[in-house]
């Protein structure tokens, strides 16, 4: 061992009236500690909140939804999906009905947003089975009215469930002639719950033909829904495809439709960071105090050992070694804090959130190896970082200094 880790220790380590460590190191290690648990699970909670919204919006939402500018809608899907075919990141082309539409259902009204595919085509490009809550994914009953699925939300707001039967009203453009809308009567066969109030109170999901019947399209449809290999490719996948089909075809990925949600989590991030960041600074700040006192404290002792013969390199590794040490409990302390939050919540969810406000029901948290590493390291080299001051003035002193001070 040797000489200037012996003596860090004995000054951290020493024994006092209160105990084995001095009480201010304590203080240091535990500031530290609770800076970096803090920092850890804010940015834990914030991986958490996007990485679930990504998760729900992929599962509950195609990749890319391609359509045509003013409304217009598609006559034939061949040449379209033939071109689409060419590039290779897409997994799945489906063509889809989308109209704002009023559901009705006893003296309850409200509009929503209707959008028309096969049984078969609808588990291709959304994760529905997942979020089904009643029911099944069935377009056709037995009484031979359409079957629909619609959100839990609006299903309550409605004061329906399953099998009951409702109506939706197509209103007509402003350039159709005729003032009457066009009405089509529906079965719900399912009940889903996917979290987003933006989808559960306003989709509803029925066949691609019944949609095509209420809407009077024939056989147009309004666009094509577009699952990727890769779902975080849609961005790029989606200037491609404008690039090569160009006017009037328009493609906008899930990154675009929810552009407004994901800003949102990125300007909140920052700022966020740097109030918790803060407290962790404090910390570093508590750890240059700490080891300015333990030089005023060991003052005398630091006099006898430079007359003893340790130089002024040996005086500075002395305190840098303790800053060190000092630094490690912490970061290891820190991280033993943040882990068992976070367990604790994602075991127990004891903070819960509005699931209406927040499109999730508890608190989550998501640990990434790749943050305790960044964070601990930072914590470290600051704390070293924090040894300079109080090395330098430990360095300044003359045996004669301390002596006559004492």
């Amino acid at each position: 061992m040797s000489l200037p880790f012996f003596i860090a220790k004995r000054h951290l380590f020493n024994r006092h009236k209160i105990g084995y460590i001095s009480f201010i190191s304590i203080i240091s290690t535990v500031g530290l500690a609770v800076g970096i648990a803090a920092l850890i699970i804010t940015i834990s909670i914030l991986n958490g909140f996007e990485n679930v919204l990504k998760e729900k919006l992929i599962g509950f939402d195609a990749h890319i939804r391609l359509r045509l500018f003013n409304g217009q809608t598609f006559e034939s899907s061949d040449e379209i999906e033939k071109r689409l075919w060419e590039i290779p990141q897409i997994r799945e082309i489906v063509p889809y009905v989308h109209r704002a539409v009023m559901v009705r259902y006893k003296s309850e009204t409200d509009g929503v947003v209707m959008e028309g595919l096969t049984e078969e085509n609808i588990m291709k490009t959304l994760d529905i089975q997942r979020f089904l809550k009643s029911g099944s994914v069935t377009f056709y009953t037995d009484d031979g009215h359409d079957g629909i699925v619609i959100g839990r939300k609006l299903a309550n707001m409605l004061g329906a469930g399953l099998s009951d039967r409702i109506y939706l009203f197509v209103l007509h453009s402003p350039s159709e002639t005729s003032s009457r809308p066009r009405v089509g009567t529906f079965t719900i066969t399912g009940i889903y719950e996917s979290g987003i109030a933006d989808y559960d109170d306003i989709f509803v999901y029925t066949s691609f033909e019944a949609a095509q019947n209420i809407m009077n399209l024939g056989t147009q449809f309004s666009g094509f829904q577009i699952i990727l290999k890769n779902p975080y490719d849609a961005g790029d996948v989606a200037e491609q495809i404008n690039s090569t089909l160009g006017y009037p075809y328009h493609a906008m990925s899930w990154l675009d439709l929810h552009m407004n949600l994901f800003e949102w989590l990125r300007v909140q991030r920052l700022p966020i960071l740097i109030v918790f960041g803060l407290i962790a600074l404090v910390a570093i700040f508590n750890i240059i105090s700490s080891l300015t006192m333990i030089v005023i404290e060991k003052t005398k002792d630091i006099g006898v050992l430079k007359s003893m013969g340790v130089n002024r390199r040996q005086t500075g590794r002395i305190f840098l070694i303790e800053g060190t040490i000092i630094g490690i409990s912490g970061t290891l302390l820190g991280f033993m804090i943040a882990l068992i939050l976070s367990w604790v919540q994602m075991r127990f969810s004891i903070i819960s959130i509005p699931e209406d406000v927040y499109f999730m029901s508890q608190l989550p948290i998501q640990l990434e190896p790749d943050y305790f590493l960044i964070i601990g390291a930072c914590a470290i080299v600051c704390s070293m970082i924090a040894t300079i001051y109080p090395a330098f003035k430990a360095i300044r002193l003359t045996p004669t200094e301390a002596i006559r001070y004492e």
